[in-house]
């Protein structure tokens, strides 16, 4: 993107999951998760006092929540307990200053996890559901405009960021690949 273009919105998305993730879950707010890398405190001889050093490529316990308005059968399938895919397709909306124009970018969150939780809602005349469901995240990979700029794959040990997998040595240093 150029520097003279400011990224100012999502204009809006769709959350798929099911077999190949091609179902529509339905009406939706997603909240993606934190990075948080695990770490460990280093202090000894030599070191001014103490400080967290995180692990390379490893990263906490990552959730993704949704709420949706109201329980779809795509929604309430995720409660099987299998590994899910989930596949977040947005638009991002960016002004161009220079032509005074609005455009837009491809955002795409695929993420794939077990379901830890799905509450169906509350029953209210009238009113939405309210369904919640949090899934913990195995993989998740981030692209912007077809380009994937973020892969985490916990269970394969890959973290990959701007093409670079930092955790290449890694695996090759416990005899894979």
């Amino acid at each position: 993107m150029p520097a003279s273009q400011i990224p100012e919105k999502l204009v809006n998305f769709r959350a798929y999951g099911g077999t190949g993730a091609v179902e529509f879950l339905g009406l939706t707010d997603v909240e993606l998760p934190k990075f948080e890398a695990m770490t460990d405190t280093i202090h000894g001889a030599g070191i001014a006092g103490e400080y967290d050093s995180p692990v390379m490529g490893h990263f906490k316990s990552m959730v993704v929540k949704l709420s949706l308005r109201t329980p779809t059968a795509a929604a309430l399938s995720l409660l099987a307990p299998v590994l899910h895919r989930l596949d977040i397709r947005g638009s991002i909306q960016i002004l161009d200053p220079r032509l005074g124009i609005l455009i837009t970018q491809p955002l795409r969150v695929e993420v794939t996890g077990e379901v830890k939780g799905l509450e169906p809602g509350k029953l209210e005349p009238g009113k939405p559901l309210a369904t919640t469901c949090e899934i913990e995240v195995s993989k998740l990979s981030l692209s912007l405009a077809g380009v994937q700029i973020v892969e985490l794959d916990k269970f394969n040990m890959i973290f990959r960021v701007n093409g670079m997998d930092y955790l290449k040595s890694v695996r090759t240093d416990m005899g894979g690949t």
